[in-house]
């Protein structure tokens, strides 16, 4: 417990320039390993939006980090409203689907996955008990 709570805290001290590069990096990665999965595109989507909503609402850093570092182009208003309107546990059970999916092809693609997901919920400085809940269980 002490070694994930020390690595929240690693992600929190990120520069915004740190984690635009690392969450650019990740999706170089994660990419391609979804474009084995049927719907690859929406699972990407999936990850993002579940990372966004883990705390309940879009923040703002959140917003400019991922349609920086992924080219997605979305509106504030339209992702914010989609995420008060969801129902984040279902949005966070499918990117843990997606998570493990992942991991039985790479060990290593999970991980990424992972750090691709705290990353984003890094974006406003802090990871917040219910982002660390959401991380903790595309972890298991």
């Amino acid at each position: 417990m002490f070694e994930f709570d020390a690595l929240c805290r690693e992600y929190e001290k990120l520069s915004y320039d740190q984690r635009r590069t690392m969450l650019t990096e990740l999706a170089d990665d994660i990419l391609p390993a979804l474009k084995l999965v049927a719907n690859g595109t929406e699972s990407f989507e999936t990850l993002v939006m579940a990372s966004c909503a883990a705390d309940g609402k879009l923040s703002i850093e959140e917003y400019s980090l991922v349609k920086d570092a992924t080219g997605l182009d979305f509106s504030f208003d339209r992702v914010a409203a989609e995420i008060k309107a969801m129902n984040v546990k279902d949005i966070q059970e499918a990117a843990n689907t997606v998570a493990d999916f992942l991991g039985k092809i790479s060990a290593d693609i999970k991980s990424e996955v992972v750090s691709f997901c705290l990353c984003i919920c890094s974006a406003d400085s802090r990871v917040t008990l219910k982002e660390k809940k959401f991380i903790k269980k595309l972890l298991a």
